[in-house]
């Protein structure tokens, strides 16, 4: 087989966080044979949609009324994208989305399902189907499971120890597979600071004085906020929002300069807060990066700001996501909340990485996931963020000062990992 035609593909999402994390893994088997990654041709779209970011919904087994239907939308999408391509691709890619209301493991084993049934149908060989970022589940149609660390418990432990097959279909990762480093950071800050050569009207001025101000400053801190899933295991309130606020205050008395970004799953109470609150305040400085509503549809759904800013929010869109531009400077700490994962992308490029979770609540015997993730990071890879301003106050800490250790990098694992499991697989009759 030659290297060269082992290529991959994955389904596209809209969610920000789980579409970076597929073309993370699809850009490391890339890199592995020094391929170009090709984003145009490495995604199945709905029709209509030219880019992930066209969508407005996610694709979920969970959403359709039997796998008859579902298994018959996805064979659509794959006859689409096979005229697209010269060779069928060997291994697909697909996210464990545990913020979806349908059980995520089965979600992704149906897909995976159909995925495979559409090769066997089309006589077009075998194609190694995986699942990054996710839980243990006893997958049928799943050939590689990647299990970040922080996803385990006592429990899946003993399981695996049950079942030898389970466990020769997993590679552990010290952290998340994403599509984040320092290039990224660079090239989104270049983007950035070319835009501030040519907004230069009336309603950006405020924007670009706060920012001039945070980009001078000898210290620099950028709040990186989560927010809600679909079910009641996570409380991201306007309280929460108050504490970080406060916090941010401590660090501007002590010379930090700091932006808040907030994401798609930040409530719009929480989002018009901290924007209330920035307004006056010439060094803490806010911008929206969560999708605005256009119209009823969208405001019917929380991932979409439908706040009472939606005016000032919408003069700024041409600015846009700021994050991770603004990371690119030096001296700066990052604050992730203990709701995200956002915290091993950062922690594994070497920016210092602080992780709050004082006065959010967590159900932790739903999302045992976070307290684990907290507990790996912290205080090896990432600080806790309440005590890093308690020290900031004490000994005037800045975040250079650190000294933290660079989180694994799971990509490149990954990739061969998966490569090797192809070439192993493919021959074996019994997976046809």
């Amino acid at each position: 087989m030659d290297y060269l035609q082992i290529r991959a593909f994955a389904l596209a999402t809209p969610r920000t966080g789980y579409q970076n994390q597929i073309t993370g893994a699809l850009r490391s088997l890339s890199d592995l044979y020094g391929q170009e990654f090709d984003g145009e041709n490495s995604f199945l779209l709905p029709e209509g949609c030219r880019r992930p970011d066209d969508m407005s919904d996610t694709i979920a087994y969970g959403k359709f009324s039997g796998y008859a239907e579902f298994r018959d939308y996805i064979y659509r999408l794959l006859d689409a994208y096979l005229k697209k391509v010269i060779f069928p691709p060997r291994i697909f890619v697909t996210a464990y989305d545990m913020t979806e209301s349908f059980p995520a493991a089965v979600n992704a084993d149906m897909l995976c399902r159909a995925i495979k049934e559409f090769y066997k149908e089309r006589n077009l060989g075998f194609v190694l189907t995986s699942v990054i970022n996710g839980r243990i589940y006893a997958y049928e149609y799943v050939d590689l499971i990647n299990v970040p660390k922080h996803l385990l418990t006592l429990r899946s432990r003993v399981r695996l120890l049950q079942n030898r097959e389970l466990r020769h279909k997993i590679l552990f990762t010290q952290g998340t597979i994403n599509n984040f480093n320092r290039k990224t950071v660079s090239d989104k800050q270049q983007e950035l600071l070319a835009k501030s050569s040519f907004l230069k009207g009336e309603a950006y001025k405020p924007f670009w004085e706060k920012f001039e101000r945070f980009r001078a400053a000898e210290k620099k801190a950028v709040f990186c906020l989560g927010g809600l899933v679909d079910g009641a295991e996570i409380v991201f309130d306007v309280g929460y929002a108050k504490h970080l606020y406060n916090q941010a205050e401590r660090l501007v008395k002590n010379g930090y300069r700091v932006i808040f970004v907030n994401g798609p799953r930040t409530p719009d109470d929480v989002t018009d807060f901290l924007y209330e609150q920035a307004l006056d305040n010439p060094d803490i400085l806010f911008q929206n990066c969560k999708p605005i509503s256009v119209n009823d549809e969208e405001c019917r759904k929380w991932r979409f700001y439908s706040g009472k800013y939606k005016e000032d929010f919408s003069l700024l869109q041409d600015i846009g996501n700021i994050y991770p531009a603004v990371l690119g400077f030096g001296n700066t700490i990052v604050v992730h909340t203990a709701d995200s994962y956002s915290g091993c992308e950062t922690a594994g490029a070497a920016i210092p990485t602080a992780i709050s979770r004082e006065g959010l609540y967590i159900d932790f015997k739903t999302r045992y996931d976070c307290l684990n993730l907290y507990k790996i990071l912290c205080p090896v890879y990432a600080v806790d963020f309440d005590e890093f301003v308690d020290m900031v106050d004490k000994d005037d800490l800045a975040p250079d000062d650190l000294k933290l250790q660079v989180l694994p990098n799971s990509l490149r694992v990954f990739a061969e990992t998966a490569v090797n499991m192809y070439n192993r697989l493919r021959i074996l009759p019994e997976k046809r």
